[in-house]
């Protein structure tokens, strides 16, 4: 498949169903011969693998399992304060994973649905000295966000769900051991997305909107568009009426019960080999399962219905204030020990 779109996914076990998903929805939506990279974790299961390499063949795709020695990453920063794994950093792998012959690789996060054919995106042109193509950040032109992590604000923040990989820079640069060394030295809240923006974020070309279509645009927006107005706006909307890829970013994720925006996702889902898996709790119901396993379903239901706003909240200042966060989560925990909110859910 020497003229294959080169699309490469990270993720680990429990990342298996929703990157099945995405994949499905690149075998219908691109026709032109397609060579998948699955950079995964040690522990994702056989089974999980075949059943993925079955799908994708079926629709005359190929698929090369990439299993990630865990000492690759070591000593990486891992926020246990984000629903991110480690995982994550793997793309960071892919000048050094990939064959030497091929010069160019789109990365896709797992939590997305392609909506078109990725041909388009796969031929954006990169200059020998651009390590990469990315869409802007739906917070991009926050000046909060650029304090946090000491980048310039007239630079744009990137979001690191959609990268067009020149990978032939990246290895020419050793810019992924350069990566993997600044996440290990710095704690920086969102992680490899992060790190992307301080070392390369001036000199990556940005991508249109329909490539990387945040959720955020269409949940909340007013209140959380920080990309420039003047610069974005039409963009924007041409992005939300026809969007290439649908990126379901924050904690909450569409195979989540009571997600508002899930109806395309599962459409995908319900045609995937993953149709009868059952929906999930969000990653707040999976810690009250943990942390308050004796909750009735009613209960469960509606303490997860009203934190799930408040977490989304949280994530927002988190990636702001992220130590502001870490103060404000002491305080309101101590506070509903002390009066004893939780004492009838034990």
């Amino acid at each position: 498949m020497d003229n294959a779109l080169h699309i490469a996914f990270c993720f680990d076990q429990g990342y298996v169903m929703p990157t099945g998903v995405a994949m499905y929805s690149i075998c219908v939506n691109t026709p032109e011969p397609v060579c998948f990279h699955a950079l995964v974790s040690q522990g994702v299961a056989e089974e999980a693998k075949q059943q993925m390499e079955r799908m994708v063949v079926s629709h005359g795709k190929k698929i090369v399992f990439h299993v990630v020695d865990n000492t690759s990453v070591k000593g990486v920063y891992s926020n246990a304060d984000t629903h991110i794994s480690n995982c994550t950093y793997y793309r960071f792998l892919l000048p050094y994973l990939l064959p030497s012959d091929v010069s160019k690789a789109i990365y896709l996060d797992g939590d997305l649905i392609t909506l078109g054919s990725l041909l388009p995106l796969w031929e954006t042109e990169l200059a020998p000295d651009e390590p990469a193509a990315i869409a802007c950040d739906f917070m991009s032109d926050d000046v909060i966000v650029h304090n946090r992590i000491g980048t310039p604000p007239s630079q744009p923040y990137f979001n690191g769900g959609v990268i067009v990989f020149n990978l032939d820079c990246w290895r020419k640069e050793g810019l992924g051991a350069i990566c993997l060394e600044e996440s290990r030295k710095q704690s920086y809240y969102l992680m490899d997305q992060d790190v992307v923006n301080v070392l390369l974020g001036h000199r990556i070309k940005r991508l249109h909107f329909k490539y990387n279509c945040q959720t955020e645009f269409f949940l909340n927006p007013e209140q959380y568009w920080t990309v420039s107005r003047e610069k974005y706006f039409d963009e924007i909307h041409e992005a939300m009426k026809k969007p290439v890829i649908m990126h379901f970013i924050g904690c909450r994720k569409p195979w989540h019960k009571g997600y508002p925006l899930a109806s395309e996702w599962l459409e995908y889902k319900a045609a995937s080999p993953w149709k009868d898996l059952p929906m999930q709790s969000s990653s707040y119901g999976m810690w009250l399962n943990v942390r308050f396993p004796a909750l009735q379903d009613s209960d469960h239901d509606l303490a997860e219905g009203i934190a799930a706003p408040m977490i989304a909240l949280a994530v927002r200042l988190g990636q702001s204030h992220p130590r502001v966060f870490r103060i404000f989560r002491k305080i309101v925990w101590s506070i509903a020990k002390k009066l004893h909110l939780f004492d009838n859910w034990r």
